[in-house]
């Protein structure tokens, strides 16, 4: 089941009875983005405006960046080409070594990965092993030596240097630009502003936000995932209902200014497929 479907069928369950993540792919042409100042309605342009949902909460995310719009981070990671790298995996094993971390990952195809990560990574063992998580790496630097031992010699590795847990249920939403991935969907519960949703997302250019403590809140024919950092509010807006048009936008505000405003985030991949 999709998540658009999964949203559905649990408002009709609940009124009987996704959001927009450390630091931040879609088809049918180049996807409609606007920044502008003065739209606060997530669901059309030409709409009265109407600003987008915030958790009645003020979840404190866990983010693995500033506070800082996606457009201008202040610390944008190296670019660098992760191909072949695996993503979205379980955590099987997690070994600190001399020299780093080891982690062993399993992708959803069951292949096997040995790849390196900080020892930051190791320190979470407890909490990660066995966790199907959304990989980050980042180029760092390693002694290049036989031992712990200092021999004043390094080398650059790509490492782990980032996960974010993503749960039973997840999706990843993309546009072809832009990209969100959605974790822990389980932890809503149907009722509005329920969920401890996990964020990450990454802007054209590669720069990487995660966050955590996401909320949904359906009303009025659309479902809206919003997320917390700072003055920032980060939120996945979708149609929903039989006639809805599918559409999902990423929308973030600043304060009550709306900076980004982009549709056709497609769902690309989840936890079911």
């Amino acid at each position: 089941m999709s998540i658009k479907r999964g949203l559905s069928l649990g408002m009709a369950i609940h009124t009987s009875a996704v959001i927009a993540l450390l630091l931040l792919g879609g088809c049918g042409g180049e996807p409609e983005t606007t920044e502008t100042s003065a739209a606060l309605a997530p669901e059309h342009e030409t709409s009265e405006p109407e600003a987008a949902p915030e958790p009645e909460t003020d979840p404190e995310p866990v983010a693995a960046a500033p506070a800082n719009p996606p457009t201008t981070p202040t610390a944008p990671p190296v670019a660098m080409d992760t191909s072949g790298y695996p993503e979205i995996v379980t955590i099987t094993e997690l070994q600190p070594g001399d020299l780093m971390c080891y982690a062993q990952v399993m992708d959803q195809s069951g292949q096997v990965f040995e790849i390196g990560a900080t020892f930051e990574i190791c320190d979470r063992r407890d909490q990660l092993m066995n966790q199907v998580v959304r990989l980050a790496y980042q180029q760092e630097n390693v002694p290049d030596c036989e031992s712990a031992e200092p021999c004043g010699r390094s080398r650059t590795e790509r490492l782990i240097t980032e996960t974010i847990i993503l749960g039973e249920q997840w999706s990843v939403f993309s546009n072809g630009s832009w990209t969100v991935t959605v974790g822990q969907i389980e932890t809503w519960n149907g009722q509005n502003n329920t969920g401890n949703l996990t964020y990450y997302g990454c802007d054209p250019q590669g720069n990487c936000l995660a966050l955590s403590g996401g909320a949904i809140t359906c009303r009025d024919g659309m479902c809206y995932m919003a997320w917390r950092n700072g003055n920032y509010t980060y939120t996945l807006a979708s149609e929903i209902g039989e006639e809805a048009s599918g559409d999902t936008r990423l929308l973030v505000f600043e304060g009550e200014k709306e900076i980004l405003n982009t549709g056709g985030m497609d769902e690309i991949a989840t936890s079911e497929s």
